[in-house]
Formats: structure tokens, sequence, C-alpha cells
């Protein structure tokens, strides 16, 4: 892949980035304004997202600009089977995390169980976590 290639698919993500952002967080200003019920800090918060996705993609397009043989080390063998590692390794993590977080809702609200629609939500993601990777596998193995 060019330079030239991935540096404006780069700065598409940025201005994509920005622009949704800048819709959330004009969204959150208009139903602060207008006093609706809705406007609670939740939009305002995840406007944050996608501004920390256009700045981390900033900071990559200023490296890249920087120095352009980065990008052969970013598809260097080693470095990805690095990053697969260290990607498998915050899966595990983030598995026992979700584990723990459902364990707890469940043992210190014994009344929301099957009934909450937060301790569903929990469970769903728990279980998703567990058998995204095996269907992920399955689904690429195939192709």
């Amino acid at each position: 892949m060019s330079v030239e290639k991935i540096v404006k698919e780069i700065k598409w993500t940025i201005f994509v980035s920005l622009l949704v952002s800048m819709a959330l967080l004009v969204t959150w200003f208009i139903f602060e304004i207008s006093d609706i019920p809705f406007a609670n800090k939740s939009l305002l918060a995840l406007s944050l997202i996608p501004f920390s996705a256009a700045l981390a993609s900033f900071l990559k397009l200023l490296k890249i600009k920087k120095d352009p043989n980065v990008l052969v080390s970013e598809t260097d063998e080693r470095v990805v089977a690095e990053k697969n590692e260290a990607d498998a390794k915050a899966l595990k993590l983030l598995q026992g995390v979700l584990f723990l977080s459902y364990l707890g809702y469940s043992f210190i609200i014994p009344e929301d169980i099957f009934e909450s629609i937060g301790w569903w939500i929990t469970l769903g993601i728990l279980l998703l976590s567990l058998f995204a990777p095996l269907m992920f596998r399955h689904i690429t193995k195939e192709t």
C-alpha cells in the first residue's frame, strides 16, 4: 500500500471522526439549551470517543509525515505478531473484568437477576466477548 493512499485514508478518518464528534456535541448542546429531558451528559461523553479516534489518527499522520519509513515497520511480521499477542492479552483481561462485573452485579443485587435490563446487557456482553473470537476464527477459516 502506498504512503499517499494511507495518508489519504487517515485524513478521511480524521474528517469523519471530527464530523461525528461535532454532530454529537451540537446535538447535546441543542438538547441542553432547549431543556429537553433527554439532555443528559451521555451525548457529551459519546462525542469524546470519535474525537479521541481523530486525535489518534492525527498523531499517526504526524508520525508518518515525519518518517514515511515507519509504515514498513508497522507491516513487519514480528511487529504484527507482537500486536496480535497484545490484543489477545487485552481481550483476556477484558473478559476477566466483564466476568467480575457480571458476578458482582449478580451478588450485590440478586433481586435484579433475570429482571433488570442491566443484568441482561452485562450477561450479553460477557457471552459475546467469550464467543466472538470463536465465531471470527470460524468465519476467517472459510474464506
